[in-house]
């Protein structure tokens, strides 16, 4: 049923060391289970019509999905920036959009 994993990156802290140098820690989420693809034309449509790429569409179990603004897709690697979610009805599943992060930045 599922073809891949993505894991939610939850929030990210930056704190100075004892140098004066800036260290970035970040919390992502467990592993969950995922339907990867391809975005669909009318999802790459809508994102142009609003200003972003929809470079990939998920599709995970609701329960699952807190209103997270990034996820990493485990194969891959790549981050992505959620820029649209979708809830099919009477399913329990949730659709989300996302464009990729430039170079993976958090």
């Amino acid at each position: 049923m599922w073809n891949g994993s993505i894991c939610f990156i939850k929030k990210k802290t930056t704190e100075k060391d004892k140098d004066g140098f800036f260290k970035s820690e970040i919390e992502m989420s467990e592993e969950i289970p995922a339907n990867i693809g391809d975005a669909t034309r009318s999802d790459e449509t809508l994102g142009n019509q609003r200003g972003y790429s929809a470079d990939i569409s998920v599709e995970i179990l609701a329960c699952n999905y807190s209103g997270e603004s990034m996820f990493k897709d485990i194969a891959t690697g790549k981050i992505y920036e959620v820029k649209r979610t979708y809830r099919k009805q009477k399913t329990m599943m949730i659709a989300l959009t996302g464009e990729e992060r430039e170079r993976g930045k958090i």
